[in-house]
């Protein structure tokens, strides 16, 4: 019979298995979400931005730009 299990030994186990996955995880999905897919045949390929990423950062620090300028003009 196997041993129980406590939290802190899952969550190690867990780390351990991502980490010998680099395909797998958070800031993969997030890499892939804002840039285009990678050549699976030429890693060192630079990948491009998406355009409606490039276009929501842009629209972003804009507004973000306006707000400070407004709060801060008196």
């Amino acid at each position: 019979m196997a041993e129980p299990l406590n939290a802190k030994k899952v969550h190690e186990l867990l780390r351990q298995y991502l980490g010998r996955r680099p395909d797998m995880g958070i800031g993969k999905g997030l890499l892939d979400c804002a840039f285009e897919p990678s050549s699976p045949f030429d890693s060192k390929t630079r990948r491009l931005p998406k355009r409606w990423f490039v276009l929501s950062a842009f629209l972003a620090v804009s507004a973000f730009a306006c707000f400070v300028y407004f709060n801060n003009i008196w």
